[in-house]
């Protein structure tokens, strides 16, 4: 019956529940596999309509049963039910139905596949299904599952198979059903697997060979005509494994006539793979047996193949690719025979001439298969299928036909049959991308395909077949100096590396007859290609050889240097260099050690750019010089050969089917190796020419309204830097060529009638003009670099002409590249002139005029001409410093220096920190750029100013320029003139004089201090770390005027270290420490200032007091503070002036630490009117505003002023009501809106909250503890729920003030005073008080409950009164005088007629008696508590029965001297109703109760054990977690107490409570299910006393071990509860009926845990009752019990549903 409930159980929507079962299930079949199959067997019969997902269920526990791994095998009995039931739903319906007949197949296979003896059983089981040969076609399934065991067990199924085809063979060609077909196609097949498996070596294929052949004809001649695929596909596997096992004479009788029927089931629409599959195996049996019966089908079996090779296999389908290859393996076997091969190859080359690419490409595909696989079956053929694919490789177009001829051509070359150049260049040829992809020949994805592949391919053939090596160097040598083939350079090269890498010499064919000699290139190169042969013929020698002309060495040379000049394409870079090292001896074997030195350096070099360029001129260089020294003509004639191959680097790339890159950078490298080459050339025509080429190449470079003129500057560079290398060795020559063009460039245009009409334009010549003007700007400028300075200066003064053409550019052009070339030119010549100022004194002439033109030029929004400010900058101070005699000609450095700041800060002031588009990004990016960069030039300007006139009148003139700057409102811009500041003044103390000349004062000290102070204290670090240096040089400087001895050498001096330490501390972002720091920097100052300059210094800092930096005002108004606490003696005269400055800087300032700053010095001057000040800001409106509240904290600093302050506050609070209308009893109306505190006390704990905590006045606080602890206490209580005063304090000077219109009525709203709340106020104070005498502990309980100011009662209060009970009693001592006195204090309150305050003495007296006071303060305390049990305040009597509570934690003699009216109170308390109360009085009374009993004997309270025990029971089941954890603790510590007397009278007290220990035993277990953890550690303290009186030992010391805490381990339940519960069950087997008594009410529990607890508990105690005799005792009860149990099976949660099935299948699987 359980089983059948266990059974229903799989209905279960949960499902987990459903897995719960299932487990159920496979426990019992595990356990009593034959009895349960039995009843599962019955059951099914009884459920004929249960549903398929109910039945699968069923079946996959039968699996995993039968399926499992385990020590022995299944009863037979058991297996041969299980074998029942399966067949049973495998055969019960005659359509396919997967649920149910694939896990029924599975049992059978898998009992099949145990052992021979399982599978003899199922087979006999299977075929008895069947039946015999009268009853018909077997069930489909019967087949299927054959099938399948055949498969999986074949040595066991081989002996039944012919028996098995036997069965079926009368009916095969009656089944008209497509699904059964298929499943005796499929068993066929497997068997014939297994045959030809298992009976290679027996007799079984010979004795099935008739059925076999029998069942062969009906499959392929009826079946195979279905027109299900499926089906059909089935047939065709099954005949691909049955053809090998027919009769031989038959095969061969038969395979002419098989091949035509196998080729004609392509035609219908049946799967082309298993075809292809059983074609194979036919072929493959025949050509096994007798090749020659395939002799007069062999040209319609490869025309057949041929068609049926997949020319586009997708390789994402693998049924697709399985048949292609099928195809070709087809093509792999009758290629094996010699005969048959040479036939294949005669029909694969007439399908290569053929039109249709399809066809052509399938012949390369069968081609390259044989070519892989049976190569040297076809080799006498490849010769003529060469010749065949030199015609493809010239006139193919499609995409995928040139992947298909690459593959063949590398299969070629593996077998060494490749020795054609066509082949080489195909490779090489499509290795070049195409400029525009013909998408009608392939996508874009095909031809990029096609030329990685070809690329690929290339360097392998180069790097593996070593046949090909000759072939490929002369060939790619050819490629690798042609324009079309520049983009592939890079991978020639490598190839090239690679080869000659191997052998580094070329070997030539046998010469021919000049007539022989042809173009080098295939046809297919066209026109393009031909003629770019003949100007590379005609342009140098080529080696002639045979029928290949390989380019000379030097040629390859040169092509490689431009080739490096292109540092971008660093992959081509590399494989060059790599080629160069092995092609040395072709250059000149001599070079070996020049090139293996210098080439590793260059490939390191190789990712830095200017370091590469460098060391590639360097190699040019040396390379020259070293090949120069051996063949004296060897630089004109390389020269020549680098200028020659300028055709291949053209500026406008031809037109072209193939990809080119842009090549201005190889174009470039080509002109700089030219020149290089140019200095050991000494023909004049020569250098004329390459000079002329040079100029020509710029000129000829585009330039148009499309083109950016810093594009054309880019692409000009390299021509200019060439020309500058020409001038290191032919200066002269260049100058000339350079004039002419500046003549032609700066030429004036017509001034005629018509040159005025501006719609007549040539603009075509404008731009010449242009490009002409720019060569030679760029040009000069480089030559300046790179000539002797001598010479070009020489050539400079001799002729202005090129230096007047400069200015004239400069002033007459917009153009800001231009402006910047010319701007740089300049610089170059002021580089000369100082290199050379030694040399040639003659300074520069019209210099004046220069620097006017230059610094006239604008830098303003937006900033497009900003690039230029640091050439400007750099330009100034190199005029400056070249100077010169002539007065006329002198540069005013200040007014350059004022232009200077003015463009360079106006430009910093639009620097921005943060940004609303990504365009202000960018600007303020470019911005911050170039005004870095132009800083150290603005530093530098400054240096040569000061250098020049080393004054005060400069100085005064420089820093009067920056002194707006330095307080600008932007941190950059302050930054920067803070250093360009702070460089004057180092640069004058190193320049300035001393001595007579010098002036003996520096008056200006006092103002620069005050202004460059509020800098020291800036919000940036940098400022403040460069101002205190700036502070220290201007130290320094009125230190040497007035001492005329320089400062800095005296290192020593302390004021020079502090102010070391200061500089270094600066930088800190604690505001804190600079703040300190600013008072060492007022000490320096007042110790380093003559006392005429204090004036000065003040009132300018109270002046700073606006500065715009909040950071700086603050500085300012410390430093002050700290000055006037050190200098104010001295300033006696000047007080009055001050205190009116301090006054009117507080009421503008707008800084509040500055306001702080500021009151400090004021509240200094008024230390001696203490109380006056104090009413004043007492009566003040609440809330103190900041000013205010900061004087209450400078008050606190004089601690005798503190002490009357706080008697006078005692004295006010006193008997004062906290809150208004509190006189007497409250009314109702008092009571329903909420109450009001008072506005003197309120106002007094607001001056007391700022107070408090002030550190000074805690000597103040010590002497005044009790009282101010005891007001602060009950405040707390008392401001509870209290609103702020809804009037403000009397103002006591507002008899001095005009009344305004609101007074006149008598009320001033004051919103802000309605915002505060009392008991926040009052908190605060607290914690303030606590803080400051260290009494953390007590503190830190205020903190806990961050809601308690906020609540609107007292709990959040009441649950803080214990730990500040046991703070106070830990920091002040029981025994103290100070707790005495506190306790005296409070005792006061506790007849106070305010609720609050009595709630809170009677509250902190509850909480002291824990602490185990003794004498004279217990009576004291425990009397008010007495007193309180009557208070009318329900709240104030639960803190009364709290506190009686723990009366059991006092001393002894104290316990028991008042332990019997604490009972009695507790006794009572448990009876006190529940009512709208903060405190629970009997949950209170029971946790009280349990206090008591663990601390006194147990014979003073054994009176009432029993009665207590029977009082709590109902507790035990309570639905509140608190009062159901206590009475289970409360029945605990009434069983620990107890001691087990031995007596077994009933009349004795230990046997009445033995009944409530065994009625309570196992609810206690079950409640320890639960999942509150207080609950949890409440059972498992009550369940070890508990046992601990059971007389058991073994159960207490279980009990112990398990559920003791003291090792901190976790209980794992469900283990656990098992194993106590039989331990039990078999050491107090009397009361096994009362503990299942006792457990079946819990079945019905409230809590699911214990329910299902409940359930499992059971079956263990039951197990064990009935003497694990499941069979023989299953009696009535027993079905009762389980009944009951099972009725969980349908409760609503499902985890109780999970245990109950689980609790089943122990209860039935462990009997």
């Amino acid at each position: 019956g359980v089983l059948n409930n266990i059974f229903d159980g799989l209905t279960d929507k949960d499902e987990q529940v459903r897995g719960a079962m299932q487990e159920a299930i496979v426990k019992i079949l595990e356990t009593h596999p034959e009895r349960a199959a039995d009843i599962l067997g019955e059951y099914r019969a009884q459920q004929p309509k249960m549903s398929d997902h109910t039945v699968a269920l069923l079946l996959d526990c039968v699996r995993r049963v039968v399926g499992a791994e385990r020590e022995g095998p299944l009863p037979a009995a058991a297996n041969q039910r299980f074998i029942q039931l399966a067949l049973q739903e495998l055969t019960r319906s005659p359509e396919h139905v997967p649920l149910l007949q694939n896990p029924a197949q599975r049992i059978l296979v898998a009992i099949g596949r145990k052992s021979g003896d399982t599978c003899a059983q199922v087979m006999e089981a299977l075929r008895e299904k069947c039946g015999g040969p009268a009853e018909g076609v077997p069930h489909f399934m019967l087949m299927q599952c054959l099938g399948l065991l055949a498969t999986e067990h074949p040595a066991g199924v081989v002996a039944h198979i012919k028996s098995v085809l036997v069965r079926c063979q009368p009916h095969l060609g009656g089944i008209r059903q497509d699904h059964v077909k298929q499943a005796h196609a499929y068993a066929i097949g497997r068997f014939s697997e297994a045959l030809l498996e298992e009976g290679e070596c027996g007799a079984e294929r010979e004795e099935c060979a008739t059925e076999i052949s029998v069942a062969y004809d009906v499959l392929f001649n009826q079946w195979l005509h279905s027109r299900e695929p499926k089906v059909c596909v089935e047939i065709l596997q099954a005949l691909s494994s049955m053809y090998p096992l027919l009769p031989r004479d038959r095969i061969q009788d038969q395979a002419a006539r098989l091949v035509p029927q196998i080729f004609a089931l392509y035609r219908r629409s049946v799967d082309r793979n298993a075809v292809t599959q059983f074609l194979c195996s036919v072929l493959k049996t025949n050509l096994a047996l007798n090749a020659q019966v395939l002799d007069g089908i062999l040209d319609s079996l490869i025309s057949h193949l041929f068609d049926l090779v997949c020319v586009y296999p997708d390789y994402e389908k693998p049924q697709t690719v399985k048949g292609h290859y099928e195809v070709l393996r087809c093509f792999h076997l009758l290629a094996g025979h010699p005969a048959f091969s040479a036939r294949i190859m005669d029909t694969l080359l007439i399908h290569l001439r053929n039109n249709s690419e399809r066809e052509r490409m399938k012949s390369l595909l069968i081609l390259t298969h044989l070519l892989n696989s049976c190569a040297a079956n076809i080799e006498s053929r490849i010769p003529a299928s060469i010749d065949c694919l030199k015609q493809l490789i010239l006139t193919e177009r499609g995409i995928k036909m040139k992947l298909t001829l690459l593959k063949t051509i590398v299969a070629l070359a593996q077998k060494s049959h490749v020795r054609d150049k066509e082949f080489v260049w195909f490779v090489v040829r499509h290795s070049c991308r195409y400029s525009k992809a013909n998408q009608e020949h392939g996508s874009q994805e095909e031809h990029a395909n096609l030329a990685l592949s070809c690329e690929n391919t290339l360097y392998m053939l180069a790097s593996t077949v070593g046949t090909l090596d000759e072939l490929l160097k002369r060939e790619l040598l050819n490629y690798f100096v042609l324009l079309d083939y520049t983009d592939i350079c890079g991978n020639l090269a490598k190839c090239l590396a690679s080869l000659f890498a191997k052998s580094p010499h070329i070997e030539y064919d046998i010469a021919a007859p000049e007539d022989a000699v042809v173009a080098e290139h295939v046809p297919a190169e066209g026109a393009a290609a031909a003629a770019a042969a003949v100007a590379v013929a005609a342009g140098e020698d080529r080696v002639r050889r045979g029928k290949v002309m390989v380019p000379g060495a030097e040629t390859v040379y040169a092509r490689c240097l431009a080739l490096l000049g292109n540092q971008q394409c660093i992959k081509r870079c590399s494989n060059i260099l790599s080629f160069l090292r092995y092609y040395h001896p072709q250059v000149n074997p001599a070079l070996q050690e020049l090139w293996e030195r210098r080439i590793p350096d260059l490939q390191l070099q190789i990712n830095r750019e200017s370091a590469y360029r460098q060391q590639l001129h360097d190699f040019v260089l040396e390379t020259n010089e070293f090949l120069g020294g051996l063949d004296e003509n060897f630089a004109q004639r390389m020269a020549n050969k680098l200028a020659d191959q300028m055709y291949l680097y053209p500026i406008s790339l031809p037109h072209s089917e193939w990809q080119l890159p842009e090549l201005s950078a190889e174009r470039g490298m080509l002109l700089q190796a030219v020149a290089l080459t140019l200095l050991q050339v000494t023909d004049v025509a020569c250098i004329h020419t390459k000079i002329d080429l040079i100029v020509t190449s710029a000129r000829q470079e585009r330039l148009d309204k499309h083109v950016k003129h810093a594009d054309y500057e880019r692409r000009i560079e390299p021509c200019a830097l060439a020309l500058g290398y020409i001038s290191r060795q032919h200066l002269g020559h260049l100058v000339k060529k350079l004039t002419e063009l500046a003549a032609v460039g700066g030429r004036k245009h017509s001034t005629g009638f018509f040159s005025n009409l501006h719609f007549i334009k040539d603009t075509h010549k404008e731009l010449e003009n242009y490009k002409s003007n720019l060569l030679v700007v760029k040009a000069f400028g480089r030559i300046m670099d790179e000539a002797d300075p001598l010479q070009s200066l020489q050539h400079l003064d001799e002729d202005d002409t090129l230096l007047g053409f400069l200015m004239q550019q400069l002033a007459g052009h917009k153009d800001q590249t231009i402006m910047s070339a010319i701007l740089q030119t300049l610089l170059s010549i002021c580089n000369q002139l100082i290199a050379t100022k030694e040399q040639l004194t003659a300074p520069l002439r019209h210099r004046k005029q220069i620097m006017e033109t230059v610094f006239s030029i604008p830098i303003e929004a937006p900033f497009n001409d900003l690039p230029l400010l640091p050439t400007i900058l750099k330009l100034g101070t190199d005029f400056i410093r070249i100077g010169g005699p002539e007065t006329e000609e002198c540069v005013d450095g200040g007014v350059i220096f004022e232009i200077a700041c003015r463009n360079f800060f106006s430009c910093a002031q639009h620097l921005k920190m943060k940004f609303d588009s990504q365009e202000e990004d960018e600007r303020n990016s470019f911005v911050a750029k170039y005004l870095n960069e132009s800083l150290p030039q603005l530093n530098a300007l400054v240096r040569a100013i000061v250098e020049l006139d080393a004054s005060p009148a400069t100085l005064d003139l420089i820093i009067g320029i920056l002194e707006g700057w330095t307080r600008d409102r932007n941190s950059e811009v302050r930054i920067c003139a803070s250093h360009v500041f702070n460089n004057t003044l180092e640069v004058y103390i190193k320049a300035m004089r001393i001595g007579c000349e010098a002036p003996s004062k520096f008056n200006q000290t006092g103002q620069m201090l005050g202004k460059i102070v509020p800098r020291c204290i800036d919000s940036n670090g940098t400022v403040r770390q460069v101002s205190v240096e700036i502070l220290q040089k201007t130290l320094e400087i009125a230190c040497i005027y007035e001492t005329l001895t320089i400062a800095s050498i005296d290192s020593s001096a302390d004021w020079l270290k502090e102010i070391e330490v200061i500089k270094e501390h600066i930088i800190t972002d604690e505001p804190k420490q600079i703040y300190n720091l600013a008072g060492d920097i007022a000490k320096i100052i007042a110790l380093r200032i003559s006392s005429f300059q204090y004036l000065q210094f003040c009132k300018t800092l109270l002046y700073s007091l606006r500065d715009p930096e909040q950071s700086s005002t603050i500085g300012a108004s410390v430093v002050l503070k700290f000055f006037i606490q050190q200098k104010g003696s001295e300033l006696f005269h000047a007080i009055p002036d001050l205190v009116l400055d301090s006054l009117v800087a507080l009421q503008v300032c707008e800084v509040p630490r500055a306001k702080s700053g500021v009151l400090k010095a004021l509240v200094a001057l008024t230390k001696h009117h203490p109380k006056l000040v104090c009413a004043e800001m007492l009566a003040q409106p609440l809330p103190f505003d900041p000013n205010m509240v900061e004087y209450w904290h400078l008050v606190c600093n004089d601690p005798d002023l503190t002490g009357v302050v706080l008697d006078n506050f005692l004295q006010l609070l006193s008997g004062a009501s906290l809150h208004e209308g509190a006189g007497g009893q409250e009314t109702p109306s008092a009571q329903e809106r909420q109450r009001v505190a008072s506005a003197q006390p309120f106002a007094i704990f607001c001056a007391l909250h700022e107070m408090l905590p002030c550190k000074d006045i805690k000597g103040q606080l010590e002497a005044r503890f009790a009282d101010m602890f005891s007001v602060l206490l009950t405040s707390l209580s008392s401001y509870t729920n209290l609103a702020a005063p809804n009037s403000p304090p009397h103002v006591a000077s507002a008899g001095n003030q005009q009344q305004t219109g609101k007074a006149k009525f008598g009320f001033v709203p004051n919103k802000e005073l309605v915002k505060l709340n009392p008991c926040q106020i009052a908190l605060e104070a607290f914690q303030g008080f606590l803080t400051n005498l260290e009494m953390d502990q007590i503190a830190g309980v205020l903190t806990v409950n961050s809601q308690l100011a906020s609540s609107a009662d007292w709990h959040s209060y009441i649950e803080l009164l214990t730990p500040m009970a046991i703070g106070l009693g830990q920091q002040l001592q029981l025994s103290s005088p100070q707790m005495r006195q506190l306790v005296n204090s409070l005792s006061k309150y506790v007849a106070s007629p305010h609720d609050g305050q009595r709630v809170a003495a009677v509250g902190l007296f509850s909480r002291l008696v824990p602490l185990k006071p003794s004498g004279e303060l217990a009576a004291s305390i425990l009397s008010h508590l007495g007193a309180a049990l009557s208070d009318p305040n329900a709240v104030v009597r639960g803190l009364s029965i709290q506190g009686m509570g723990y009366v059991g934690q006092l001393s002894e003699k104290d316990a028991k001297r008042y332990s019997e009216t604490a009972i009695g109170a507790l006794l009572k308390g448990v009876d006190d109703p529940l009512g709208d109360c903060l405190i629970n009085i009997p949950l209170e009374s029971m946790r009280g109760l349990s206090g008591i009993l663990r601390a006194l004997p147990s014979e003073r309270v054994e009176s009432f054990h029993v009665s207590l025990a029977i009082r709590i029971r109902p507790f035990l089941g309570n639905y509140a977690l608190e009062m159901r954890e206590a009475a289970i603790q409360l029945f605990g510590d009434l069983c620990e107490g107890k001691h087990d007397d031995g007596s077994s009278s009933p009349t004795s007290s230990m046997e009445a409570l033995r009944e409530q220990l065994v009625a309570n035993l196992f609810p206690l277990l079950l409640h320890l299910s639960e999942s509150e953890p207080a609950i949890v550690a409440a059972c498992r303290g009550t369940l070890q006393s508990v046992c601990r009186l059971l007389r058991a030992p073994q159960v207490a010391e279980m009990a112990q071990l398990q559920l003791g805490e003291e090792k901190g381990h976790q209980l794992n339940y469900g283990s656990f509860v098992l194993d106590f519960v039989k331990l039990i069950a078999l050491k107090l087997t009397d009361h096994i009926q009362d503990f299942i008594d006792s457990c079946l009410p819990q079945l019905r529990s409230q809590w699911p845990e214990v329910r299902g607890s409940a359930a499992i508990v059971i079956n263990p105690i039951w197990s064990t009752g009935i003497l694990h005799n499941f069979l023989s005792e299953r009696n009535a009860q027993t079905e009762a019990v389980a009944g009951k149990i099972a009725v969980l099976l349908k409760d609503e949660q499902a985890a109780v549903r999970m245990r109950t099935a689980t609790a089943l299948g122990y209860f039935f699987g462990d009997i």
